[in-house]
């Protein structure tokens, strides 16, 4: 769970969020862990090398 990515598809851009979402409910109790927001971020960069790599020359 904490690791999950939830990836919206046929957008022009990539839109990833971690899959637990705000988790406002531990918000500011140091509970929270960064991982999955992290991987949302690669997930992101990774779409967009690819759709460069597909779109250039």
């Amino acid at each position: 769970f904490e690791k999950g990515v939830t990836v919206q598809g046929g957008l022009p851009v990539p839109i990833t969020t971690p899959a637990h979402g705000t988790a406002y409910d531990i918000a500011g109790s140091n509970k929270a862990s960064v991982q999955a927001m992290e991987n949302a971020f690669a997930i992101a960069c990774r779409m967009g090398a690819s759709y460069r790599a597909q779109t250039s020359g």
